[in-house]
């Protein structure tokens, strides 16, 4: 029977079906070609060109075999990233929008005989995460790139805070040695010399002298007096000493008068008295020497430690702060007036402005702007959101209201047991 002629009701009606989409099961996926029932397949599979396809197919059926399998796989994926995204969502529906190609990849041509082999195969080979319920097989497509992003920056916040560490514990050492050297010099300053003392004060000192007077040769003659002998042990002291003997010995023949020199005793008392002052303002002087030694040192370790705080607070202070697991408090009437000032857990980060709360068992996309941190009682855990010790886990120690700040104490990291002065918006409740 020949055909209808162009532009005749039938003619047109056989255009229109020979546009749409047809039964798969009457496709020749070797010869590319739609068949319009079950007539007109079996004539084709009794045709010369379809018996050509065969035998090229024949002779290299695994290769055949693998390229149609991996048209098939991608163009499936393609669909799924590009309709669906990351979404959670039914296998045979991704599979209905594959199929309205009318020129697809048909599945009977590939290794995969049916859709559930195809989805197992998606999940084993981790291009898609794939679970089973009652309503059949979901799927949500894995995108790669984000998750290659994701170790990136998990491996750019490890190797951050290793540095933090290593510098944290040069810190902590610094700071051993210079408690060290302070125990060292406090020692050193208990164990100064200090002032003899007799037991006997009120003991007389005798002494006995000649009535022979002193000629003026042995009067310049260097003193040899009873303080000579411990001479090699107090060799300074002594020469003041002689000094000292000499300066009243030479008064004593200006006026030459034997009976107008001081006594022995008074000579004594003097040069004590003369050598201790010296022994005093020489030991005042150490000591202050020693005390402006150890305050320039701990001024010099403040600073360090001071630097390293400003350039942590530097690095760490961002514009965001929502953190997972923190409790905030809804600050809008946008919700509506049930979730007005309520209280919810973040359960999952959108973005670095944007999370998911978990209000009264209801899920609640909303932004930074519109909540607030919140403050528990005193002694309970809290989280630092913001500033040098991001993402720290503290403990609240005191609420400062007139200053609309919290006092914490650091619970984690090389620096726990520290004590912290933050304000309310960079510290903030964690669920237990």
């Amino acid at each position: 029977m020949g055909k209808y002629e162009k532009g005749t009701p039938k003619e047109i009606a056989n255009r229109c079906k020979s546009k749409g989409l047809q039964k798969l099961r009457w496709f020749c996926q070797m010869c590319k070609k739609q068949c319009r029932d079950q007539n007109g397949f079996k004539c084709h599979l009794t045709s010369e060109t379809h018996q050509r396809q065969l035998l090229l197919f024949a002779e290299n059926p695994n290769t055949y075999l693998k390229e149609y399998s991996e048209e098939f796989e991608n163009n499936f994926l393609k669909v799924l990233r590009s309709t669906f995204g990351t979404k959670r969502v039914r296998a045979n529906e991704v599979y209905q929008e594959y199929i309205r190609d009318k020129m697809h990849t048909h599945m009977n041509s590939t290794k995969w005989h049916t859709l559930t082999n195809f989805v197992i195969y998606l999940g084993k080979s981790g291009k898609c995460h794939v679970d089973q319920t009652e309503k059949g097989w979901f799927i949500a497509w894995i995108d790669q790139q984000e998750e290659l992003r994701k170790q990136e920056a998990l491996h750019k916040v490890k190797a951050i805070h290793d540095d933090e560490e290593r510098l944290q514990q040069l810190l902590e050492e610094q700071a051993e040695r210079a408690r060290e050297k302070r125990q060292q010099s406090s020692d050193m300053s208990k164990n100064h010399p200090t002032e003899l003392r007799r037991a006997g004060d009120d003991s007389k000192v005798t002494f006995s002298l000649t009535t022979k007077k002193l000629t003026d040769e042995e009067l310049t003659r260097p003193c040899t007096s009873v303080f000579a002998t411990s001479y090699s042990i107090f060799h300074t002291k002594i020469k003041r000493e002689t000094k000292l003997e000499l300066e009243f010995l030479d008064k004593s023949k200006k006026h030459q008068q034997w009976d107008n020199l001081f006594s022995a005793a008074t000579l004594k008392r003097e040069i004590k008295s003369y050598c201790r002052k010296e022994h005093d303002d020489s030991t005042v002087g150490s000591n202050k020497s020693r005390r402006e030694d150890l305050k320039s040192k701990r001024n010099v370790l403040d600073e360090i430690m001071e630097m390293e705080e400003r350039r942590k607070e530097k690095r760490n202070r961002r514009d965001n702060w929502l953190h997972e697991g923190i409790v905030v408090k809804i600050i809008t009437k946008k919700f509506g007036n049930d979730f007005y000032k309520a209280k919810g857990v973040v359960k999952q980060l959108v973005d670095d402005f944007t999370a998911i709360l978990d209000v009264n068992d209801c899920s609640l996309k909303v932004s930074q702007e519109n909540v607030e941190t919140v403050i528990p009682a005193v002694g309970r855990e809290m989280l630092i959101v913001n500033g040098a010790y991001r993402g720290t886990k503290a403990v609240l120690q005191a609420i400062e209201e007139k200053k609309f700040a919290v006092v914490l104490r650091l619970d984690e990291s090389l620096a726990k047991g520290r004590i912290l002065r933050l304000p309310y918006e960079d510290a903030c409740k964690i669920k237990q």
